[in-house]
């Protein structure tokens, strides 16, 4: 029987490849929860939105896609492919370093139409003043530039640290940047998640049943979507400020860029659960109120198609409380 030489040289990559591939592991369950979502919306709600969200969807689940293969490419030629090459554990992989343009781009689209969402919400339901006005374009500005650094930062980590040793990744330029790229999407999460509660919740209790209900419904939504992402982004920001020289931050990191994806498409899959089992919930449209017979009066969708002149009887306009179209 043949005897077989132990490896002189024992390594522990807990800290490296070891959590590397349990990120891998996030990364592969969440590409299947946003895959099986995009289905959802493709076969379900996609037909009704325009053209140009459905090809942004369609662009995001490619990027998507590409992303999560990337992140086993680049554990397969390690651990796999040049399995007992020590000098690849020194490395940084050029398939990761891929991974994180990728996934910066597609987390700033995705912050960047959510902040759409606040901007065009608040200026369409909320904002009469010119006060205010001036208020949510600010808003916008500031936001946009939270979520373009997110781009822009990771372009200055591609350039000091493509190609480069695993060891050049832990010089402080390249974990300052890293930490300022985490703390830009923490802090466009938790104002967008914030915003978003404010302006729904800001009017107050409404005296209609459905309106109440689909305005809670929207709260629920918009909550848990955005805490989620937040609670994820915090868990990669504190480990990579709690450990800057190894991977053990790409346990959380890797799943991120499906873990937005899954965010938007869940906002888009829940607007019939948002505004109703039918989706037409009456109290967001107006009514005209045309006398019967003695002093009763009954209330009827009044359509855009009609005219507000009348030979006779009553008509009553009620305000909208929120724009379903706005929704999202």
């Amino acid at each position: 029987m043949a005897q077989f030489q132990d490896n002189p040289i024992i390594l522990d990559l807990t800290t490296s490849y070891g959590a590397s591939i349990v990120g891998s592991w996030l990364a592969s369950a969440m590409w299947g929860i946003s895959s099986l979502q995009v289905f959802i919306y493709f076969s379900h709600s996609g037909d009704h939105d325009i053209a140009l969200l459905r090809y942004l969807i369609a662009a995001i689940w490619l990027i998507d896609t590409t992303n999560t293969a990337l992140v086993f490419k680049g554990n397969w030629k390690v651990l796999i492919g040049e399995y007992g090459r020590i000098a690849n554990l020194f490395e940084i992989q050029n398939e990761f370093m891929i991974h994180t343009m990728l996934e910066s781009v597609v987390i700033a689209v995705i912050q960047l139409y959510f902040i759409r969402r606040i901007y065009t919400f608040g200026k369409q339901t909320y904002i009469r003043s010119s006060f205010g006005n001036i208020g949510s374009i600010i808003f916008l500005v500031i936001m946009s530039c939270l979520a373009a650094w997110q781009v822009i930062g990771i372009i200055l980590y591609q350039v000091f640290g493509y190609g480069k040793a695993l060891a050049d990744l832990s010089t402080p330029r390249e974990i300052n940047l890293n930490m300022s790229l985490r703390a830009a999407a923490v802090a466009t999460d938790v104002i967008v998640a914030l915003c978003m509660l404010f302006l729904l919740t800001r009017g107050g209790k409404n005296q209609f049943s459905q309106t109440r209900r689909m305005l809670h419904r929207l709260v629920l939504v918009t909550v848990t979507s955005g805490t989620i992402t937040a609670i994820m982004a915090t868990l990669v920001l504190i480990l990579v400020a709690k450990y800057p020289a190894d991977l053990t931050y790409t346990i959380c990191e890797y799943s991120l860029c499906s873990l937005y994806f899954s965010t938007l498409l869940a906002n888009l899959n829940t607007r019939d659960f948002v505004q109703g089992k039918n989706g037409n919930i009456m109290t967001t449209s107006g009514f005209h109120a045309a006398p019967t017979s003695g002093n009763t009066l009954v209330l009827a969708p009044m359509y855009a198609s009609e005219t507000m002149a009348s030979t006779g009887g009553v008509r009553v306009r009620v305000d909208k409380d929120i724009d379903s179209k706005v929704y999202p």
